[in-house]
C-alpha cells in the first residue's frame, strides 16, 4: 500500500514502512524486452522500418537466443520464444518517443516504407497538452505507440 511517495508493508506481525529503509531511486528505464517468434523478422522490422541499430550481446547460453538493439536512448531486447502470446486490444503495448517537431515526417517515412498503421496518428489532449499517438505492430504482433509525449 502506498502513502504519498512512501510504501507501507503490512508484515502480519505489524506495519512497517519501506521508506524507514531509505530512499529508492529510479532514474528511467534500462531497456524493454519483447518476445518474438521469428528474431530475424524482428530485427528487421526494427533495424529496416525504424531505425534501431544491433548491439553486442553476452552469450545467453542455449535458453537465450535474442538481439539487443538501440535507436537513441531506446533500448529494445527481442527474446526468442516458441509462441507469442496475443495480445487483448492495445494491451499491452511499449511506446516510443517522437520528439514533436519530427512527428509528421517520422509518420510519412513509416507509411512510405509500408509499415501498416494498426491506428493512425491523432491527436488528444493529455494533462492539457495536446499529444499524437499512432500505434503499430512488429511481426510478432507487439503493439508499439508512437508518440511525441516527451518521457522526462
Amino acid at each position: 500500500m502506498t502513502k504519498g511517495n512512501a510504501v507501507t508493508i503490512n508484515t502480519g506481525t505489524g506495519t512497517s514502512s519501506a521508506a524507514d529503509a531509505g530512499t529508492v531511486t529510479v532514474a528511467g528505464y534500462s531497456h524493454v524486452n519483447l518476445m518474438v517468434d521469428d528474431v530475424d523478422a524482428a530485427t528487421a522490422f526494427y533495424t529496416e522500418m525504424l531505425g534501431f541499430e544491433v548491439l553486442p550481446r553476452p552469450d545467453f547460453g542455449p535458453r537465450g537466443h535474442g538481439v539487443w538493439l538501440r535507436h537513441g536512448a531506446a533500448h529494445v531486447h527481442l527474446a526468442a520464444v516458441e509462441q507469442v502470446t496475443p495480445r487483448l486490444g492495445f494491451l499491452p503495448h511499449i511506446a516510443l518517443h517522437i520528439p514533436s517537431e519530427h512527428y509528421p515526417a517520422t509518420m510519412a517515412a513509416l507509411e512510405a516504407r509500408g509499415v501498416t498503421f494498426v491506428a493512425p496518428p491523432r491527436s488528444r489532449v493529455d494533462l492539457g497538452t495536446t499529444a499524437w499517438a499512432a500505434f503499430i505492430e512488429d511481426p510478432a504482433g507487439n503493439l508499439i505507440e508512437l508518440t511525441d509525449v516527451d518521457p522526462r
